[in-house]
């Protein structure tokens, strides 16, 4: 029996919902920090990818369903990716940088923009969370599937530390990279010993 954090019901979905924004409020916040100081917090929230893969990794293979692992990386980038598009644009608005002279006006203007820049990724990470959902097989696949998470954090932990040691800079990005090959490490070794 395969343990699923996740199930086919609106319960999950509403669950999933919520992450979503928690991880838009996530990138809104450390977006108005500077992203080229030592820590530059900013760059985590725009330049890396080893916290979303992680995050959506677990959400779909803690899926009951493909389905349900498909639609719930849809749910989560797309709330995501939209939060930070409506955040950027009232940011310029408010920075008095767009041509619009209200936020109605802004917003009408901008939903085409969002929608693009919110639901091209979701499909993208849903069509992948497609693939990936094997990798809750004990297959050969199955263990690779699991495994190209894992290879691409440490591809970006790796450039990031470098990037530490020789520019001073991205030391935080390099430690959530860190934290995440960690854990994903973890679960996955977790996963797969009860699943034996």
């Amino acid at each position: 029996m395969e343990y699923s954090l996740f199930k086919d019901n609106l319960k999950s979905y509403l669950i999933i919902l919520i992450l979503g924004i928690l991880a838009g409020i996530l990138v809104i916040f450390f977006s108005s920090f500077p992203s080229d100081d030592l820590w530059a917090f900013s760059y985590f929230s725009s330049e890396t990818l080893s916290f979303w893969i992680f995050s959506t990794s677990i959400i779909v293979l803690f899926s009951e369903k493909r389905k349900t692992g498909v639609i719930n990386a849809i749910i989560y980038i797309l709330i995501m990716f939209l939060m930070t598009a409506i955040h950027k644009s009232f940011r310029t608005y408010l920075y008095g940088y767009t041509p619009y002279n209200s936020l109605l006006e802004l917003s009408l203007n901008s939903l085409k923009d969002w929608l693009g820049y919110s639901v091209i990724p979701a499909l993208l990470c849903g069509s992948l969370a497609f693939v990936l959902w094997n990798g809750r097989k004990e297959n050969i696949a199955g263990k690779i599937l699991k495994l190209l998470p894992i290879a691409f954090i440490l591809l970006e932990t790796i450039s990031l530390f470098y990037t530490v040691f020789v520019n001073h800079t991205k030391l935080f990005p390099a430690i959530i990279d860190l934290v995440c090959l960690i854990l994903y490490i973890i679960v996955i070794l977790n996963y797969s010993i009860s699943k034996i």
